[in-house]
């Protein structure tokens, strides 16, 4: 099938810090988002784990974290659309985004399709009524709170003050219009990003596959990378 063209790239990809490691000459690509705040090395127990090495793996610092040296970007589109340059006609590639890095991941799919063969959404915020900023989010937009908190942390909230809006924008686009393998995974116990969000996320792409963890949290990416890499596995596998 021949692919379309990419859509209208935003910043330069080359504002973007990247980590690589696997096959680079592999049909199959993983490109790994981060959440908010985070950074790349948030994935290095996925970059060097011996069972994905076969694969050609990727992992972004968004724009405004990590050695991106960016000002923080809070658009969900401009966030994905740097990312475009990394789809390649020649690579199958999945997206794997947790956190902020989930709706960031289904935006990136929504541009381009065509170049998406599958999506790992894990512990995401989807649901724009559970992300309005919470009273902790307006105390650290006060001057007075800016100077003591870290910089990350006051990046990540610029993030959080808008993400109901953007959540909004993502929503009304779409989403039943993906038909590449989607699998939703979420620790019943998180509590940074209500379960109900790829609750919420299902009904918008009723042919994805929900998995709902026992005992897990909102940071299962690092407590359970066993069971991740082997989803990860799964999907590469039926992709051939």
């Amino acid at each position: 099938m021949n692919k379309a063209n990419h859509p209208e790239q935003g910043t330069d990809i080359r504002s973007v810090s990247l980590k690589a490691s696997g096959d680079p000459e592999s049909d199959h690509r993983i490109i790994f988002i981060h959440g908010s705040p985070g950074s790349k090395e948030g994935y290095d127990d996925y970059l060097g784990h011996p069972a994905l090495q076969n694969l050609d793996l990727v992992a972004v610092d968004r724009l405004g974290f990590g050695q991106s040296q960016t000002p923080v970007e809070t658009s969900l589109k401009k966030q994905a659309q740097v990312l475009l340059p990394l789809l390649q006609e020649k690579k199958k590639t999945l997206l794997v985004g947790h956190s902020l890095g989930g709706p960031i991941a289904l935006q990136l799919a929504l541009l381009a399709p065509d170049y998406v063969d599958s999506l790992l959404l894990i512990a995401s915020a989807f649901d724009p009524q559970l992300e309005a900023p919470k009273w902790y989010n307006y105390m650290a937009d006060t001057l007075l709170a800016k100077w003591v908190i870290p910089d990350d942390m006051l990046r990540s909230n610029e993030e959080m003050m808008v993400l109901e809006m953007e959540l909004q924008k993502l929503a009304a686009q779409d989403w039943k219009s993906l038909t590449m393998p989607i699998v939703l995974v979420h620790g019943e116990d998180d509590d940074l990003a209500d379960p109900n969000n790829s609750y919420f996320a299902k009904k918008r792409l009723p042919h994805a596959n929900l998995k709902i963890l026992k005992d897990e949290g909102h940071f299962v990416l690092w407590q359970n990378v066993p069971v991740l890499v082997n989803q990860i596995n799964e999907m590469i596998a039926s992709s051939q």
